[in-house]
C-alpha cells in the first residue's frame, strides 16, 4: 500500500508538480486552520466598519468553519460576523467548530430558506447601519481580501465593489449570453460589471436600503442567483459596481466543498440567462447598453420587475 501510493506521488509530481504543491500547501493550511479552531481564543470580529455574512447548507456546515477561519485571520476584521442558517437545529446545536467560533464572536442566525440570497436579505430586512461584505462558505480568504474591499470602499463608498467581476455584453441591442460574458479587466465603475460572490462583494448601505424596499421577488425570478438579482436592484437603482484589482481575484476551494454547487444549474444548464432575463427588464438593458457615466438614480417606473415580455436576454 505504501509502495503503491509513492508511486502515485512520483506519477503526480512528474504530470503537474505545480499542482501537488498546491494541493499540499492547502492541506498544511487546512491543518493549521483546525488547529487554530480547537486553540485560538482571539475575537473574529475587529475595527473593521462592516458587517461580514456568510451562510450554508448540508454537507457543506461542517466545512464552512475554514472560511470562517480565514476572515478571522485576516489583517482586518469585521465588526460582525454573521453565518446565517436556515436549519433551526443547527442554529440551536451547531458543530463543536462552529460553537467554538461562537464563544469569539460569531453570531449563527436563523432565517427562513431563502437560498443563496441569505448572505445579503435577512442582513437588509434588520434595518443595517453598517455596510455589508458577503463571502462564500466554500473559500479560503487571504489575509488582505477584506482590507483590499474596505480600501476600494473608502475611495469609492456609493459603489458595489467585488474582488471577482464580469463584463456583460451585447449582441447588437440584446444582452449576450451568460456564457459569453467576460472576466472583468480594470476597476472603473459600471452598469455593465457584475460582481460575482464567490470572491467577496461589499454592498453599501443605499443598495441595502433597495434590496430590503425590492423584497423577496427573488425567490420568484432568481431563487439559486442572488448576485443576478442583486445586480438588476443595483442598476434600477442606479448604482454602478467595480472591481477592486485589475483582473479577477481567484482563492482556493475548500476541498470536498464544491459537491451540491449550482454552478451545473446556473452556467451549464442555462439557469443564469432564464433567471437574467427575468430579473432585468427592458428599462434596466437600456440602462446597462448606454451605461452613461453621468445617469443614477433610480429608473422612473416605480414597479419592482419589468414585464419580460419584450426583448428577452
Amino acid at each position: 500500500m505504501v509502495i503503491k501510493r509513492f508511486a502515485r506521488l512520483v506519477a503526480d509530481l512528474r504530470r503537474d508538480p505545480a499542482a501537488l504543491t498546491q494541493r499540499a500547501a492547502i492541506k498544511l493550511r487546512l491543518a493549521r486552520l483546525r488547529l487554530t479552531n480547537r486553540l485560538s481564543r482571539r475575537s473574529v470580529t475587529g475595527s473593521g466598519a462592516v458587517v461580514v455574512n456568510l451562510t450554508s447548507f448540508g454537507h457543506r456546515i461542517d466545512l464552512v468553519f475554514y472560511a470562517l477561519e480565514t476572515i478571522a485571520a485576516g489583517r482586518n476584521r469585521p465588526a460582525r460576523l454573521i453565518l446565517w442558517l436556515d436549519d433551526t437545529a443547527t442554529v440551536a446545536h451547531p458543530p463543536a467548530t462552529l460553537h467554538r467560533l461562537a464563544r469569539r464572536g460569531l453570531e449563527i442566525r436563523s432565517c427562513p430558506d431563502f437560498g443563496p440570497h441569505k448572505k445579503q436579505y435577512p442582513y437588509a430586512l434588520t434595518g443595517p447601519t453598517l455596510p455589508l461584505v458577503a463571502a462564500d462558505d466554500d473559500v479560503l480568504y487571504p489575509r488582505r481580501w477584506l482590507a483590499e474591499l474596505l480600501g476600494a470602499a473608502a475611495r469609492h463608498p456609493l459603489d458595489i465593489t467585488g474582488q471577482r467581476a464580469h463584463t456583460i455584453t451585447f449582441d447588437g441591442d440584446d444582452v449576450a449570453p451568460y456564457s459569453r460574458w467576460v472576466a472583468a479587466r480594470g476597476t472603473a465603475a459600471s452598469f455593465r460589471t457584475l460582481c460575482t460572490g464567490v470572491s467577496g462583494i461589499y454592498y453599501p448601505l443605499g443598495l441595502l436600503a433597495a434590496l430590503r424596499a425590492e423584497g423577496d421577488d427573488f425567490l420568484r425570478v432568481a431563487p439559486r442567483a442572488d448576485d443576478l438579482w442583486v445586480y438588476s436592484v443595483a442598476v434600477r437603482h442606479g448604482i454602478r459596481a467595480r472591481q477592486v484589482g485589475e483582473r479577477q481575484a481567484e482563492y482556493p476551494a475548500i476541498p470536498g466543498s464544491q459537491r451540491g454547487t449550482l454552478y451545473r444549474q446556473n452556467v451549464t444548464e442555462g439557469g443564469n440567462d432564464a433567471q437574467f432575463a427575468a430579473c432585468v427588464g427592458a428599462l434596466e438593458r437600456e440602462r446597462v447598453l448606454r451605461d452613461d457615466p453621468l445617469e443614477s438614480g433610480p429608473l422612473p417606473t416605480a414597479s419592482v420587475l419589468r414585464a419580460v415580455t419584450t426583448d428577452g436576454a
